[in-house]
């Protein structure tokens, strides 16, 4: 690798020289080599000139000043890394040997393609999964009927909802999104069904609710798993009706909308755990479309990256012409817990770092740290159920909790130890951590 050093200081290059690998030789001079490292001297040649220099060199600048302003400066105008010197030897040749692995990765690099029509789409894929995901969509958006989407967290929900109304007659309509995790509880209600003038502390006016607002078009419910069982009794008589009565309002209101919801829970196990309608389900998933999660449609990442890469590449000021092959593998590899958003996310990170022409496995050293560790949100947590438990028995007015909450976990904990363990009472209390006679007492 060719290294070279600008500078107008004739001691520097002695000093610099030392510090190199064994097997690197420096030069010096104006001259742009094609490739290798150019070390640039900010001190005695001005930094703007850094950009003059070709894009397949790493030029890094030193400096013995101890300022924040040279350092911006040439980072502004295209350095790769801005070192100051003196230099400890031994780092300087870590890092000239972590350039020449680097420029190694960067002789395999996937260029974009031409941008095509496939990629206006929001809907990006060419995994078997994700094509059953578009037929279906193209097929549920001639009908009207209600459509629940399930799937993991950051599969794209929202988009296969806005999928299907824009390939409906309800296009151009409004498209209403209510998302019944992010609104308070308490007014919730008043959000989804307005309310009259005076019908509570603050209703200093009247306000159409949200239903209103998306009459003759669509309203999605994202995250419907979390909407309260007091409301889901009133959602279920509007889905039947399409009629519904404001907060302090004595005049009902009959609109016309198509109901699209979505949820990263298993709505089912909700109804069996009496956390969720059943009836209210069996509205909602007249027809259902599930989305599957990215690391069962692997094929789908090279399309997305190159998605994200026209969607994010201008916001950085150097052109971004693609990506190695070892960015691409790497990317492969991970498991993705935060799906399709994990990944844009990280393709937009890796623009902003990229300090090349191509996306490198060096701007993806914090994969995954982003991601919260964990079960999966498909999966339900103890405490989770406990929190849900306990809001609905005090929208519900009831009392005795703390003892309504020992019972049953008590009954569902020994319930399915005594059938694991065939009945067998000294097994059971030695996976409990009690004794036989706490257990016996237990069990009446």
């Amino acid at each position: 690798m060719n290294i070279s050093l600008v500078t107008e200081e004739s001691e520097l290059k002695k000093e610099l020289g030392s510090c190199l690998p064994s097997g690197f030789r420096l030069e010096t001079g104006m001259d742009r080599p094609e490739s290798g490292i150019i070390f640039f001297d900010i001190d005695t040649i001005k930094p703007a000139l850094i950009k003059e220099y070709g894009e397949d060199c790493f030029v890094v600048a030193i400096t013995r000043m101890k300022n924040t302003d040279s350092v911006m400066q040439a980072v502004t105008f295209g350095a790769y890394e801005v070192l100051q010197y003196p230099m400890d030897a031994k780092v300087m040749r870590g890092f000239i040997e972590t350039l020449d692995v680097l420029r190694e990765e960067l002789k395999d690099t996937i260029s974009l393609p031409k941008l095509s029509p496939a990629l206006t789409c929001a809907i990006v894929g060419q995994s078997p999964g994700i094509m059953d995901v578009c037929k279906k969509l193209a097929r549920l958006s001639q009908v009207e009927v209600p459509v629940l989407i399930t799937g993991e967290t950051g599969t794209g929900k929202e988009l296969i909802a806005e999928g299907i109304v824009q390939l409906s007659s309800r296009f151009g309509k409004p498209f209403v999104l209510i998302n019944c995790a992010a609104v308070p509880e308490n007014l919730l209600e008043s959000e989804l069904f307005g309310h009259e003038k005076g019908s509570f502390t603050g209703a200093v006016a009247s306000k159409d609710g949200m239903l209103k607002v998306a009459d003759e078009g669509c309203v999605f419910f994202d995250e419907i798993g979390e909407l309260p069982l007091t409301l889901q009794g009133k959602l279920l008589r509007f889905l039947q009706t399409q009629t519904f009565y404001p907060v302090g309002g004595t005049r009902e209101i009959k609109v016309n909308v198509r109901v699209i919801s979505a949820t990263n829970r298993d709505l089912a196990q909700m109804v069996r755990e009496r956390r969720f309608r059943g009836d209210l389900y069996h509205r909602l998933r007249v027809t259902s479309i599930h989305t599957p999660p990215l690391r069962e449609r692997k094929d789908d990442i090279l399309p997305l990256i190159h998605f994200f890469l026209y969607r994010y590449r201008h916001t950085e000021q150097r052109v971004i012409k693609g990506f190695t092959r070892a960015f691409d593998n790497r990317l492969l590899a991970y498991e993705w817990p935060g799906n399709i958003r994990e990944l844009e996310n990280t393709i937009r990170s890796a623009i902003a770092l990229s300090r090349t022409p191509y996306l490198t496995t060096h701007d993806l050293k914090d994969l995954g740290e982003r991601s919260v560790t964990g079960p999966r949100e498909t999966e339900v947590s103890l405490a989770s159920v406990v929190t849900q438990f306990l809001r609905d028995a005090i929208s519900g007015k009831e009392k005795n909790l703390y003892d309504k909450i020992h019972s049953e976990v008590d009954k569902a904990a020994l319930e399915f130890v005594m059938s694991h363990t065939k009945d067998n009472q000294s097994e059971a209390a030695r996976i409990l951590g009690i004794t036989r006679l706490t257990l016996r007492r237990k069990m009446g």
